[in-house]
């Protein structure tokens, strides 16, 4: 619809999608039917340390009964593999913090042309909005917190940030 070159550029985006439940879920799937990360130099990396519970199947549509107690991120990168046999995914197991940092490094974020968050948890939302403002990394911020849910387009030092429009 957009062209080859337009389609192209989707594949060659190098995206690090922040959890892997309801929200990561829909983001991974929609992903993958966009062809972002599915071409050349393309790469979509994801992390959830979670495992995947009885409760999380009926609104995490990647995940079948078969795989409660296995990784979200690793059975959902699977699932849309599936959908996207082209598709360049890279699962990871680990909490974004202070305490990866040495594994979410510089190295890591210098070769990303953006972030998308899928998070519940506002400490994390937070951490890696700072981070995205650190290294000039567009972020498309999306979680819940209980039952309030928060989209925002974060593109550093042009809008507000996540950080900044929290109410403490």
């Amino acid at each position: 619809m957009f062209g080859r070159e337009f389609q192209k550029k989707l594949g060659s985006l190098r995206y690090f999608i922040v959890g892997a439940g309801a929200i990561g879920c829909e983001l991974l799937k929609n992903f993958a039917m966009l062809g972002i990360g599915a071409g050349e130099g393309g790469q979509i990396y994801v992390t959830d340390m979670d495992l995947i519970e009885k409760s999380n199947l009926n609104r995490q549509f990647l995940f079948r009964p078969r795989d409660v107690q296995k990784p979200k991120s690793k059975t959902a990168a699977a699932a849309v593999k599936v959908l996207n046999s082209g598709l360049n995914i890279t699962p990871f197991e680990h909490r974004v913090g202070p305490e990866t940092e040495s594994f979410f490094d510089d190295v890591f974020f210098d070769q990303l042309n953006g972030v998308a968050n899928a998070l519940d948890n506002a400490d994390a939302r937070i951490y890696m909005d700072r981070r995205c403002t650190y290294y000039r990394k567009p972020l498309l911020e999306s979680g819940t917190l209980g039952t309030k849910g928060n989209v925002q387009v974060v593109i550093p030092h042009l809008t507000e940030s996540y950080s900044s429009s929290q109410v403490i």
